[in-house]
């Protein structure tokens, strides 16, 4: 179910600027996992010009759930990341959007999208409960459970997981010029994440090709 370790996905990047910001966001989640976060203040000067700069080392996809934070996770400070957050992690409007302005504006060389256990928006449609919220939205997250039951009842949930982070990253190629672009260039590192939270423990899937 799942793909590259860390140190696989860093050590097998050609570029270079891709593999560092995989290697922060790695080093920063073993400070995470370690519980040793780096304590984080901030001077007026530090926030003048956090102001009126950024170099967001990664744009992440993640869901609204509130355990569920990719700068805590990561360990990064205010402008380390760039972030959209929403229910199911889908490839929504706004998280186009977001990924249109983090690679065209910022030059962000990495797009991790991050999935989770005991994801809500999944869990509504794993006990198959109706509802208009989402729109055409909750129609994708529906594609992933579907592809998840062919594999069977057991591990069902993790995989309907797994299968909507991979579905999203397809909809992000398909969908977004900016993202497509930059990934043909070889700007741009397109990375599936599981984050296991009761381990607090994000494993990668990969980057589906």
């Amino acid at each position: 179910m799942f793909g590259q370790s860390w140190e696989e996905a860093v050590s097998s990047e050609s570029n270079p600027r891709i593999a560092k910001s995989l290697q922060e966001l790695w080093l920063g989640h073993k400070r995470f996992r370690a519980q040793r976060p780096q304590a984080q203040s901030y001077s007026e000067s530090e926030l003048q010009h956090i102001a009126e700069n950024q170099q967001p080392l990664a744009a992440i996809v993640a869901c609204s759930d509130s355990r569920v934070a990719p700068e805590i996770l990561f360990d990064q400070p205010l402008g380390g990341i760039f972030a959209s957050r929403v229910p199911g992690n889908v490839a929504s409007d706004s998280a186009k959007w977001m990924l249109d302005i983090a690679v065209t504006e910022l030059k962000v060389p990495l797009v991790l999208v991050l999935g989770h256990t005991g994801c809500l928006a999944i869990g509504q449609l794993l006990a198959g409960r109706v509802s208009s919220a989402g729109g055409t939205l909750r129609f994708d997250v529906q594609k992933a459970v579907h592809r998840a039951r062919l594999g069977g009842a057991e591990g069902l949930f993790d995989r309907a997981v797994v299968e909507n982070v991979r579905l999203t990253m397809e909809n992000l190629r398909r969908d977004s010029f900016a993202v497509q672009r930059a990934i043909e260039r070889g700007d741009l590192g397109l990375y599936g994440g599981y984050y296991q939270m009761d381990l607090g423990e994000v494993r990668l899937l990969g980057n589906g090709g």
